[in-house]
């Protein structure tokens, strides 16, 4: 290739990738404002202003849907994008237009109808034709994207860290279609069965605990860019290695949908014994190592690990359908999240803009993680009272420790809130010139 194709070559792989992350940047923000909406719902007294619990639901699916679903897999995307091996073609352009018109039907579908929030596991929807349709689209979009970046397919193993990284993205991109496929699979067992909130509760859940597997492999990818160790204290096959064993139990996902009926409860907790003892080890193992190895982490990674970390203890004392669930995966979404961002901060060089300065991005992402750190604690709180999960609970002004914990949550949600809007902020201002294509303002990527 020569230097005139390798810069047309990268200006095209930049332009692509930027405009992934322009999605998932915008996804997160409109994101933000349904959870500053979720936060003040379980304020007491102040929740006693929005109209019942109906509403908070509603809110809650597109929070979700938007801040998991969409900013997760078109970050996804851009990483993909950037470590694809060829120039975007006419397919991975169609990806990611398809992907915006899906990803923006589900944000408008609040207003169409009447829509029933179904609080299914992994992934909450609305029961409309128009919200279906959309997510469908973004699936299909996605599906298409992360099918072009499992390959090609190679036995060879990786000879240095970058290597080792997109080895992990190209991993990631393998389990997502595969989660897809069992979706696919799963549908065509129970569609003629089941309806409403049982359906989807059966669609997502072996497929939703394949997904947490390709999440926890994208996130260790971001860690080892995050902490870049140094090379001579650990060999690349070790992070090979520890990858491989994180990509594992899809493989062993795929295997147990295949011998087990999707309405058994050997299927049920068969799944949920495979996160248990299957998610952590991994990502446990990769923390420590980056954490002796790299000489200057940077900002965002220790708080990361220490999100995920609690997230496991929370789920460890798990004990019903209690909010104790909902900050096991506060803690361990949350802290993908973090690292999603902290490696968009990253980034922003490559891509052809102007960085974040370090004191700035540090505030973001100290912002957005400490209020994880206290939604978590708020629900921990709450959870060990007893309080339900999917509820906005009893908004009354009676100081009990649920009262308080709930507090807590509020705050913390709040915080983490203005986290988001501050990081879709820092991210879309410098985008938007040139998603609107007004030049390369970074010198160095345009060399």
């Amino acid at each position: 290739m020569t230097r005139q194709a390798e810069r047309a070559f990268d200006a095209d792989q930049r332009s692509h990738a930027l405009h992934w992350l322009a999605l998932a940047a915008g996804a997160v923000a409109v994101a933000g404002l349904f959870a500053i909406l979720i936060a003040l719902a379980r304020v007491p007294a102040v929740g006693q202003l929005f109209p019942g619990a109906e509403f908070y639901r509603v809110a809650l699916t597109l929070h979700v849907t938007l801040s998991q679903g969409v900013w997760f897999m078109a970050f996804a995307a851009c990483l993909w994008a950037l470590a694809a091996p060829r120039r975007p073609s006419m397919i991975d352009q169609a990806c990611l237009i398809t992907a915006a018109a899906g990803a923006a039907g589900i944000a408008l579908s609040v207003g169409v109808g009447t829509p029933q929030p179904l609080m299914s596991n992994y992934l909450p929807v609305l029961d409309s034709e128009f919200f279906i349709g959309a997510f469908l689209l973004f699936g299909l979009a996605l599906a298409v994207r992360a099918g072009r970046s499992s390959l090609p397919l190679t036995l060879r193993l990786p000879a240095d860290l970058a290597a080792t990284r997109v080895l992990g993205l190209r991993l990631a991109a393998m389990g997502f279609v595969a989660c897809l496929g069992l979706a696919l699979a799963t549908h065509l067992a129970i569609a003629d069965a089941v309806r409403g909130l049982a359906y989807f509760e059966a669609l997502f859940w072996g497929p939703g605990h394949l997904w947490q597997f390709v999440l926890v492999l994208l996130m260790m990818v971001c860690w080892m860019a995050l902490a870049p160790p140094v090379q001579r204290v650990t060999a690349p096959a070790t992070y090979t290695g520890l990858l491989l064993l994180a990509a594992a139990p899809i493989a062993a996902g795929i295997l147990l949908a295949s011998t087990h009926d999707p309405f058994a409860a050997d299927h049920v907790v068969g799944f949920t014994r495979l996160m248990q003892w299957t998610s952590w080890p991994a990502p446990a193992i990769l923390f420590a190592l980056l954490l002796s190895a790299s000489p200057r982490p940077r900002p965002g990674f220790r708080l990361s690990g220490a999100l995920f970390a609690l997230g496991l203890v929370f789920g460890a004392a798990i004990d019903g359908q209690t909010t104790l669930v909902t900050a096991h995966y506060h803690g361990t979404i949350g802290a993908v999240t973090l690292a999603f961002m902290a490696t968009a901060f990253q980034l922003l060089p490559r891509l052809g803009t102007t960085s974040v300065d370090t004191r700035v991005a540090g505030i973001q992402l100290s912002c957005y993680g400490w209020g994880i750190l206290l939604m978590m604690c708020g629900l921990a709180g709450a959870g060990l009272m007893g309080a339900p999960r999917k509820t906005p609970g009893d908004l009354g002004l009676s100081w009990s420790i649920e009262t308080i914990s709930r507090m807590l949550l509020g705050i913390g949600g709040l915080l983490a809130t203005i986290g988001i809007l501050m990081f879709a902020y820092l991210v879309l201002t410098r985008l938007w010139p040139l998603a609107a294509g007004r030049g390369i303002h970074n010198n160095e990527a345009a060399r």
